[in-house]
This record gives C-alpha cells, structure tokens and sequence, in this order.
C-alpha cells in the first residue's frame, strides 16, 4: 500500500516555522513499527510512562504526550489504573500520595542527547500529582450490600499533572484536535509510542536507553469508527484501524495527516496475518471531553485557553496563564493600568480570542 509520509510538528516548532520530521514508515512493512530519532522535538513532547515502588525500581506502564506547555498530559486511563485509589472524577482535581503499596506515577521526560551520564539525571524525572479521570461507580450488587462501592474508569483516557523541576524548562507540546477532523475508511493515522515498553522492571541502563531514544512511531488504516464503544465493557468511543500498536505504545497520540492529535491509543490484538488489529480512543466522541482538558481550545489546535494580562490602553498581551491567581500576581508587579481577561491564545503568539 501507498500513501504520503506525515509530517509531524511540536507546537514550538510550528511557532517557530520549523520543518518539522517526515516521519517514513518501512517499505516493505507500512502499517509496522519503525523507530523515530527525535530527541530535540518530538521526544520532548511523547514520554515514556512508570510505575515507581519504595524501592526506586521502575516499571514502563505505557505512553503519554504533553498538550498545553503547563505540565498537563494525556494518557490512556489504563496505563495508570494502578494510581484509581487515589483519584476522583474528571472534576476534581486530587494530590496524589503514593498507593498503600508505595506506587506512583513517574514520567521520564526528554531533555536531548546525553552523553557520559552514569546515572539519568533527577530533572528527567517528573512525579505525577494530580489524575482526572470518567469515573464511575462499579456494578457490583455485593459491593452495594456491602456498603463498599467501588469505582472504575468509565473511559479509556485520563490527563496527569506534572510540575517540572526547575532545571528542565525545554518540554515541549503537540497540538490537539478535538472537533472537526471526521475519519472514514481507508483514512491512514499514525500512532507515536515507546512500543519497547512491558510492565516489567527496568535496568538501569534500559531506563537511559529511553531518555532520549526508545520512541516508535507506527501508521493505521481506518476500518471502522465504534462512536460508543466496541462492547458494553469497552464503551469508549474508538477507532479501529489495521496495523499493530503494541502494548508500549498505549496512552501515545494518534496523528491524523494533518499532523493534529485526533486520538490516544487504547489497545491492540497481534497480527494474525498481514495485520493487527488497533483501537485508538477518538476525541470528538468523547462527552465532555473539556473536563479532562480545560486549558486547551477544543475547537482550534495550537491554541491554549487561561489568562492573559493585557495594556489597558493598547491591549497588548503581556503574559498568559494557566491561572487567574497567577496572572493577577503579575498585575500586582505592573500596576492598575493592566487587566486581566479569560480567553484562548495562539501557542507562541500574542493574538487572543476572548
């Protein structure tokens, strides 16, 4: 099969009109995995997931992708079910402390190439604090009768919150489409993940051969859309694609060729055949979906919604963020003749739209 290679752009380097990666797949295997070298661009942007124990030991979970430059990402919700105890629903923010078993989410972020390095360095390393997650509660008349009901994910996405160390300002973002792009069949997307992942321990070593390698990127043709699910236990609206996306990859952006994240891969079933067969959790289905998002403009990619601090007089932009509390301690630095608005800015330029 033929179809045009995607290129594909972090947020900065549209910004800052750079050409970006032409990401080819093998040829004689199209639809099969192939590695991407990346690590001043892409790799800042798609990071590997962890499991960490008391011990320090790692365990790689899966994939996640940063969306907003303040630290939010996105996953599937199972690459960090193992963290459930302690979140709430989508609207509820929550800090996370370690499971009763001493578990935490951990990312390992890209910070370029590294060379000489004994050991990775600790800014690589950005602890997981807040989860948001759909949830539900489970059907379990035990549970009920009990008076101990327990809940699940009632979708197969999740966005985590992290706060960078001081030393590590270089992440960098992907732009999402949530409404608007429309697949159909025969349409090619391109899943990006760490598909050398499995839950299992790393060595030292293993865990350095992912700091700034270890990202695979594979494409998909679309063979059908499940608007509400394939079964009554897999309800998360998905498209179904050929090609295969192993378990490494879950939670990693599907690109549409537009280069605009229009999903998150959720599972996979290995090739019996020519094929495998993919499910990437499809964002414009997705009810609510700003819950999880709320710093992104769902309707327009590369643009992020907080708060800007404009001139009175000019109304020029001087900063934008995340919360209103910080915008107004940078009013309090300026002076009354500035003011703060809610509003959605293009990523890397002054223009707002209120």
């Amino acid at each position: 099969m033929k179809f045009k290679p995607f290129q594909i752009r972090t947020c900065e380097a549209i910004s800052n009109s750079e050409e970006g990666k032409v990401l080819f797949p093998l040829s004689d295997s199209p639809l099969a995995p192939f590695p991407i070298h990346d690590p001043f661009g892409l790799r800042k942007a798609v990071v590997p997931v962890f499991k960490r124990d008391m011990d320090g030991d790692l365990v790689g979970m899966g994939t996640a992708f940063h969306i907003d430059g303040w630290g939010t990402f996105l996953t599937g919700d199972h690459v960090i079910d193992f963290a459930r105890e302690n979140t709430k629903n989508s609207k509820d923010w929550k800090d996370l402390s370690p499971t009763s078993s001493g578990e935490h989410a951990i990312l390992l972020l890209g910070l370029g190439l590294i060379f000489g390095s004994p050991t990775i360095p600790d800014e690589a390393f950005a602890l997981v604090e807040h989860i948001s997650q759909f949830i539900r509660e489970k059907d379990d008349p035990l549970a009920i009768l009990k008076h101990h009901q327990q809940s699940e994910s009632a979708l197969d996405l999740a966005t985590m919150k992290v706060i960078f160390q001081p030393k590590n300002n270089t992440s960098q973002c992907v732009p999402v489409r949530v409404h608007g792009w429309h697949p159909s069949k025969g349409d090619i997307v391109l899943a990006i993940g760490f598909s050398e992942l499995n839950c299992e321990k790393l060595s030292d070593s293993e865990q350095k051969a992912f700091l700034t390698e270890g990202m695979y990127g594979c494409y998909g043709r679309i063979r059908k859309i499940h608007p509400q699910g394939t079964s009554s236990t897999n309800s998360t609206p998905v498209i179904e694609v050929d090609g295969y996306w192993p378990s490494g990859m879950s939670g990693g952006p599907v690109f549409n060729s537009s280069g605009e994240v229009i999903g998150v891969v959720s599972r996979s079933i290995e090739p019996d055949g020519d094929f495998g067969v993919s499910y990437a959790t499809y964002f414009d289905l997705i009810p609510s979906f700003e819950d999880l998002t709320p710093t992104i403009d769902l309707d327009n990619p590369m643009w992020r919604r907080g708060w800007a601090v404009l001139d009175k007089e000019s109304l020029q932009m001087i900063g934008f963020f995340k919360s209103k509390h910080e915008a107004q301690q940078l009013i309090e630095t300026l002076g009354s003749e500035y003011k703060v608005i809610y509003g959605s800015n293009k990523f890397g330029s002054c223009d707002l739209i209120e």
